[in-house]
């Protein structure tokens, strides 16, 4: 009977002890499942959990949140970069584009510009009251009022194709302008570009005869040279090789077109190299000899350049129409035709 009681008293002390224990397990999993896990990050100090576990996954959570906001912002700025990038390049080609049309725009100013003030000198040329015949007081040094008094005589010859295709009435009228000048100490003969008929007499006169210029006529129908009709360069090398101090020279530029963009650099480098050479005040003429064909490109440049070139430097200009076609000098006399030449 004592031995039933003891084991009774015993039964009931293990069942208080698992009482015990479930307690504690249930309170446990109450604590787990009222902890804040997983839920809105805390801003508030005062709503930090205060467990270690706590404070871990809010970190964690505030770090994952800064992280998403700055790769968002990494995403905006490389958007605002790409545009920037975008815009830049399409300014550029703008920029570009609008360089270029400006420069194309003064290119055509300065063509139309050039035309226009050939055209004002065309038109002076074309309204200036023109003699009905030669003078008829003349002083020894003119003929049909050429001035003859030089010694010295230089063809400057356009050698382009336009005046290829008249170069028999080129070689003509040479011949006849020449004849003015019956007796000359020496002559020489280059194409606009500098090159001279007779190489070998290079930068030296030849002396004058009527044979020797027989044979410089005849060499010239077979002359064929390269020639960017501006005769510059021919002045400034007749200038340059053949003025020396003390003599009377003539320099004649013969042609039918001026290619040059510029009629003031063109005066300025003649006058640049004649003052460069020293050459004395009346030492010096520049006359000129305009043909007019079908192929003739801007006659009226040529013919208002030399009109200024030759007026500076005491010459005559003489306009000439070897086709017989309608001229943009106007009816202007040879004064070849004058004298009978």
């Amino acid at each position: 009977m004592t031995r039933f009681v003891k084991d009774k008293r015993e039964e009931q002390t293990s069942v208080s002890f698992l009482d015990v224990i479930a307690c504690a397990f249930c309170a446990i999993v109450i604590l787990v499942l009222i902890l804040p896990i997983g839920q809105q990050t805390l801003t508030d100090a005062k709503q930090t959990p205060n467990s270690p576990a706590g404070r871990l996954l809010f970190l964690i959570d505030a770090t994952e949140s800064q992280i998403t906001s700055i790769q968002a912002q990494i995403e905006a700025t490389q958007e605002l970069v790409a545009d920037i990038e975008s815009e830049s390049a399409s300014i550029s080609e703008a920029t570009d584009q609008i360089s270029m049309a400006i420069t194309h725009a003064d290119s055509q100013i300065s063509d139309l510009e050039a035309q226009r003030l050939a055209l004002a000198q065309t038109r002076t040329i074309l309204e200036t009251k023109r003699p009905q015949g030669p003078e008829t007081e003349q002083v020894e040094t003119e003929l049909a009022g050429i001035p003859v008094d030089s010694e010295y005589i230089a063809f400057v010859i356009d050698t382009s194709g336009s005046m290829q295709s008249i170069w028999p009435s080129v070689s003509k009228e040479i011949e006849r302008f020449w004849l003015l000048y019956p007796k000359l100490k020496g002559f020489q003969i280059m194409n606009d570009n500098g090159n001279y008929l007779y190489k070998r007499n290079k930068g030296r006169w030849i002396t004058d005869s009527p044979s020797a210029r027989k044979r410089a006529l005849a060499r010239m129908q077979f002359w064929l040279g390269f020639s960017n009709s501006s005769p510059v360069e021919g002045i400034d090398q007749a200038v340059d090789d053949l003025y020396q101090e003390g003599i009377k020279m003539a320099i004649v530029v013969v042609g039918d077109d001026y290619q040059g963009q510029s009629f003031q650099s063109f005066l300025d480098e003649v006058d640049r190299k004649v003052k460069a050479r020293s050459v004395n005040e009346g030492d010096l003429r520049i006359h000129a000899i305009g043909f007019w064909n079908h192929m003739t490109a801007r006659p009226e440049y040529f013919g208002s350049l030399m009109r200024e070139l030759t007026n500076r430097y005491n010459g005559a200009f003489v306009a000439l129409n070897p086709s017989n076609q309608s001229s943009p000098y106007g009816d202007i006399p040879n004064p070849l035709d004058l004298l009978g030449l």
